[in-house]
């Protein structure tokens, strides 16, 4: 597998199993930016330790896409070997499930850090316990890039439907405390039912207005639609170009300014088209010196937008059906 250059912002991750190598060439020939090797819920018991054994061959070395690893969890007894068996070169990230204790996570941290591994770290929450604690889970050591929802586990644990107010519920604090903790905004969890593209295009639509970034997918076919939906439209660049536009117009004793089309700019909504910009050109939509208001932008990280700090709050497989998160 040859390997390509990378750009920083990923939309979309694709599930693939570790013990069917066949599916693991295709994922990476698919359109999906990163690849998600799994060792956990996708691979049957009898199979974890090969599994885990193709897997460390394809990370010792540099991988054509972005590559991650879910491994199995601390509770599995499995984790530690999973981390130090697949903290090769071609590691970009880890996935850890079920988190449980923050020490967990530290506990994985320092793996990495002695396999001479600088993979991040995705945390995936799966329970009601986990989600009380999203943000000390997010601040719990360096390495941790992302949080993220095993949504096909929270349900049970909350009783709740997938599609209901109480998942989106714990959607919206995964969210929330990635922000507060200056990690990337999230990406969605997979949708399981592959043969549905129109349910598939409408929850990622919900999720995008939630404030996810980006989507998990299990098959290839999901991947078109995930970026469609969460890259920047045509429409979506050209108002945030008007609106910074309109921004670099304005008057020295003046902070809110009316755009092209009589419409007030006010701070926060500036702040919102430079982002919009800056993903755009993360995504290789725009050129990188196209000019816009002159002012500095969200720092990209990871697969998401982070802004910097604040010195106070601104106001301004198929099927793979239910093994993913």
């Amino acid at each position: 597998m040859r390997c390509v250059a990378r750009r920083r912002l990923l939309l979309s991750y694709l599930y693939v199993p570790g013990h069917q190598p066949d599916r693991i060439e295709r994922a990476y020939s698919s359109e999906a930016d990163a690849v998600i090797l799994d060792l956990e819920d996708g691979v049957p018991a009898p199979k974890k330790t090969y599994a885990r054994e193709v897997v460390s061959r394809l990370t010792a070395e540099p991988m054509p896409k972005p590559t991650f690893v879910r491994v199995n969890s601390m509770a599995s007894g499995r984790c530690k070997d999973d981390v130090l068996a697949v903290a090769g070169a071609g590691l970009d990230g880890l996935r850890l499930p079920k988190v449980g204790h923050t020490a967990d996570v530290v506990q994985v941290a320092g793996l990495l850090k002695e396999a001479g591994s600088a993979a991040a770290i995705h945390l995936l929450l799966e329970s009601a316990y986990a989600l009380e604690f999203a943000y000390a889970f997010a601040t719990a050591a360096p390495a941790v890039e992302m949080l993220g929802l095993g949504e096909s586990d929270l349900r049970v644990d909350l009783g709740c439907d997938l599609d209901g107010m109480t998942m989106d519920a714990g959607r919206i604090r995964v969210i929330s405390a990635s922000r507060a903790a200056r990690l990337a905004s999230p990406c969605q969890s997979v949708f399981a039912e592959v043969r549905e593209p129109d349910s598939l295009r409408s929850s990622c639509e919900h999720g995008k207005r939630l404030g996810f970034l980006g989507r998990m997918a299990i098959h290839p076919a999901q991947l078109p639609i995930i970026h469609e939906v969460y890259r920047p439209s045509p429409e979506e660049i050209a108002t945030a170009r008007e609106i910074c536009a309109a921004a670099d117009a304005q008057r020295e004793d003046t902070s809110v300014v009316v755009s092209a089309k009589r419409k007030l700019v006010a701070p926060p909504i500036l702040a919102n088209a430079r982002r919009v910009l800056e993903l755009a050109r993360a995504l290789d939509l725009l050129e990188p010196d196209l000019p816009d208001s002159g002012q500095p932008e969200p720092e990209l990280t990871g697969s998401g937008l982070t802004e910097p700090d604040l010195t106070e709050p601104d106001l301004t497989e198929p099927d793979l059906t239910g093994t993913a998160s």
